[in-house]
């Protein structure tokens, strides 16, 4: 639709027509949310699923392609997830949020493009539903992810189930979180591996 209406506008104009489309997007999935500290800033296109499980902070900002999703309902099953965003958040383009469980995210986390977080798989580990296609299977979590204050998560990167990671620490690109990162860390790598980690209380 966007591409459309720039056929037919200049520029300055377009551009000035996205930022007000966005604001009354942003108005209104912030009133749906179970609890915001402001007006949290989406844009077009998002999908969000289940704003109702919500917690988002002040100043929150996020590009466009946004999959935000906390999932109470999936084929003949249910759940009861919470996602909680904390404040100064920035989730750049691209980025996917899924949660039957728990997924926190706390204060001054930058998030970069193409990032993929889900605490939850298709399907158990120990293959009892193999037979299952995976799109009908049950969702299994092995746990909550909690990312904390003043995290970087770099492009590309994919965080799974059952992890925390430390404040102040740094996820390098690409990289696959499927362990607990410690606090004041830098994690690169498939599967992520801490490269250094800073003890200030030595």
């Amino acid at each position: 639709m966007l591409k459309f209406l720039s056929f037919f506008f200049s520029y300055n104009l377009f551009l000035k027509f996205i930022y007000l489309f966005n604001s009354l997007l942003s108005i209104s999935l912030s009133k749906k949310l179970k609890e915001v500290n402001g007006i949290a800033r989406f844009q077009f296109p998002v999908k969000a699923i289940g704003l109702d499980k919500i917690i988002i902070g002040k100043n929150f900002d996020s590009g466009k392609n946004l999959r935000i999703q906390a999932i109470s309902r999936y084929q003949k099953y249910s759940y009861e997830p919470e996602i909680i965003i904390g404040e100064n958040v920035t989730i750049n383009p691209n980025c996917q949020l899924v949660a039957i469980n728990k997924i926190v995210i706390g204060n001054n986390v930058l998030i970069a493009s193409n990032v993929f977080i889900s605490d939850h798989s298709h399907g158990s580990m120990d293959f009892r539903d193999i037979n299952t296609p995976p799109s009908l299977r049950k969702l299994d979590s092995k746990g909550p992810i909690i990312i904390e204050d003043n995290v970087w998560i770099g492009q590309n990167v994919t965080i799974l189930a059952n992890v925390k990671i430390g404040k102040n620490s740094i996820v390098g690109a690409n990289s696959v979180v499927t362990k607990s990162i410690p606090d004041f860390s830098i994690a690169v790598g498939v599967p992520a591996r801490v490269l250094k980690s800073v003890n200030f209380q030595d």
